[in-house]
């Protein structure tokens, strides 16, 4: 009887360590972002800036969704979206357009 109330509790202890060990830090796109002459700064409100060499647009809105980023910026009062597809690995965040890609690190 004893036995089986220790393996009962072993089973527990393990499954608990299993479901914790999800509960990992999700991994978010929100901060800021630089590599090369590039530098992204997304903020949790879905704004932000892109600085690449000495322009700096702001970003009037972005969303970051299973793997896809879409980044609006505005040029004169013109908005225009771009889609890229992204990935986060530890703190680097590559971004592609298809042809280009880029890698920042988190500041």
């Amino acid at each position: 009887m004893k036995y089986l109330k220790r393996v009962g509790v072993l089973v527990t202890m393990i499954a608990m360590i299993g479901v914790f060990a999800g509960c990992g830090k999700k991994t978010t796109i929100v901060g800021t972002w630089s590599g090369d002459d590039y530098t992204y700064i997304f903020n949790s409100d879905g704004t932000g800036t892109r600085q690449i060499g000495g322009i700096s647009v702001e970003i009037s809105s972005y969303e970051a969704k299973d793997g896809k980023l879409s980044i609006t910026v505005s040029y004169l009062g013109i908005d225009e979206t771009e889609e890229y597809t992204y990935s986060i690995k530890k703190n680097v965040l590559t971004i592609s357009d298809g042809s280009t890609s880029i890698e920042l690190n988190r500041q």
